[in-house]
């Protein structure tokens, strides 16, 4: 039997709730008080969003013989979902939100009674929780969690970061409990390494400052990219802050060596997937290289790493791509589904998205890889956060750190992308914001200014001492304009030239205007002007070749 709580007796504060601080046999009274109140169910969807009643509710739930259920998302359809999956079910919750199904109203701060902080104790193999991956790469996947697993995950996980010396020591989290990471990182690591749980589910820069103020002790703010980018951005002063924890998105080296200057602090990033919970860290500044938490290992079997060992009882393969550096550490490459492969030459999304977020001035941004459905031309695409930037500073920014085979075409400036709570990009949340983009875009006149070097390969020997730029050079750039532009649903038809006039020469250099006016059959005309004189206009169309 393993106990709930790692706390030595029962006046240790488990968490802070609403301005007070709740002991250990508060928790274990709080438990008891509501699994009373809980229906005759084999699962439960914990909802709760405040962290110390979400962890209430997870152990009530578990001393009732109930499986927590984790959704991806609170959505009336994902919950309609589960109460479909799962024969016997029902909802904890926290606040008055109107839901379409019976709720149990999870209470804080019962009459405490005498309890003995080790004596609620679940056995090893007890089903703690189902979790369900994030969808961000498709439909989410049920995992079950046993409770044995998942203690032993926490106590590796506060071992690793040196968490474990019984320092007074409060947790802070900016990640939901209900996903994977926020679970065994703000809840359960706490809960079985003695420490202090924040309950809030902190949000804006200002609200973690006023929570770090608000508890002495050591600090330790568990976060995402997303968050941290945040906090970087504005001008909130931190108390001291012993540790950061980042997950769910690749950490730029950049960010974290900036972070730990400004807030004079660690970062370490934790990597994990649902099958298998948290597999390795490493502190970003460090390097690359991943190093596996205790008594874990890795074992090539064909053409995938298989992991196991310590809190990972079963054999798990890798979700994402990796190269093995020792017993010990590896590398990430990218996930399976996050190659991408044009013109013969291949990279990852996650590289992409690193070099575009990369550049200055750039908020937040991603590249997609729209599915092929055979009858069009599947283009990389990609959204950017990034305020007076235009799209050709960014790609000529972009250009520079890639392979220009792998410049979006098209790319779109956005307001915000539609990142879930932990601060995932779910691919059709992704997808529909494209779509939105590509149908805005071809409804509108496109100008855009383009200049043609002297050094562009296709000058050579055209002409020697009278330069001139060829017309499929021209065209080239204005199918390319085009395709950025106005692309359509992120996959452009295949173009065809209906028509095109060529009314002046243009000489390497000159500036070019190039102006787009989209027709309602889906075709486009275009113009494209050395300053007042045209240089060549025409229409390009999804139909057969015409007469140039």
């Amino acid at each position: 039997m393993i106990p709930i709580l790692g706390h030595r007796d029962s006046s240790q504060p488990v968490a802070v709730h609403a301005g007070r601080w709740m002991s250990a046999a508060q928790f274990i009274s709080d438990v008891h008080a509501n699994a009373e109140r809980l229906p005759a169910c084999s699962h439960a969807i914990n909802l709760c969003g405040d962290r110390y009643n979400f962890a209430v509710a997870f152990a009530a739930a578990m001393l009732r013989g109930q499986t927590n259920l984790l959704p991806p998302s609170q959505s009336p359809a994902v919950l309609r979902q589960l109460f479909t999956d799962y024969e016997s079910v029902h909802l904890m919750v926290d606040d008055d939100e109107d839901r379409p199904f019976d709720a149990v109203q999870i209470h804080a701060g019962t009459h405490c009674r005498a309890f003995d902080p080790q004596a609620l104790a679940f056995d090893a193999d007890a089903a703690a929780a189902i979790a369900f991956t994030s969808g961000s790469t498709g439909t989410p996947v049920a995992n079950r969690k046993a409770w044995g697993t998942m203690a032993a995950g926490g106590v590796s996980e506060a071992s690793r970061f040196g968490l474990d010396d019984g320092s007074r020591r409060t947790v802070f989290g900016t990640v939901p409990a209900q996903h994977m990471y926020g679970l065994e990182t703000t809840v359960v690591m706490p809960l079985r390494g003695g420490m202090i749980m924040h309950n809030d589910r902190l949000f804006f820069p200002a609200d973690i400052q006023t929570a770090l103020e608000s508890c002495d002790g050591h600090r330790v703010l568990v976060s995402t990219p997303v968050h941290l980018r945040a906090l970087l951005a504005s001008e909130v002063t931190l108390p001291a802050l012993e540790l950061a924890i980042c997950a769910t998105a690749p950490l730029s080296l950049e960010m974290a060596e900036q972070f730990e200057r400004r807030f004079e602090t660690r970062v370490h990033e934790v990597y994990g997937f649902t099958e298998a919970g948290m597999v390795a860290t490493r502190r970003t500044a460090d390097g690359p290289a991943w190093r596996l938490l205790a008594g874990l290992s890795i074992r090539r079997e064909a053409d995938q790493n298989l992991v196991s060992g310590g809190h990972v009882p079963a054999e798990v393969a890798f979700s994402d791509l990796i190269d093995v550096e020792d017993a010990e550490h590896f590398v990430l490459r990218g996930r399976h589904s996050d190659l991408v492969n044009v013109a013969g030459k291949r990279t990852s999304i996650a590289y992409l998205d690193h070099q575009l977020c990369a550049i200055e001035g750039v908020q937040d941004a991603a590249f997609l890889m729209p599915d092929d459905d055979g009858d069009s031309v599947t283009r990389l695409t990609a959204c950017a956060v990034a305020p007076g930037l235009s799209r050709e500073q960014l790609l000529g920014a972009l250009g520079e750190r890639i392979d220009p085979v792998f410049l979006p075409r098209p790319l779109y400036l956005v307001d915000a992308l539609p990142r879930n709570s932990t601060g995932k990009l779910p691919r059709n949340e992704l997808l529909d914001l494209v779509r939105e983009c590509a149908s805005t875009s071809r409804n509108r006149d496109v100008s855009v200014e383009r200049t043609i070097e002297a050094d562009h390969p296709a000058l050579a020997g055209h002409f020697p001492g009278d330069p001139v730029v060829p017309g499929v050079v021209l065209l080239d750039e204005i199918v390319d304009v085009v395709s950025m532009e106005l692309g359509s649903d992120a996959a452009l038809p295949p173009l065809n030239i209906r028509s095109a006039k060529f009314m002046r020469p243009v000489r390497p250099g000159e500036r070019l205007q190039i102006e787009l006016s989209p027709g309602a059959t889906g075709s486009v005309r275009f113009v494209c002007r050395v300053g007042s004189e045209t240089a060549v206009s025409g229409t390009l169309t999804t139909g057969h070749t015409g007469d140039a």
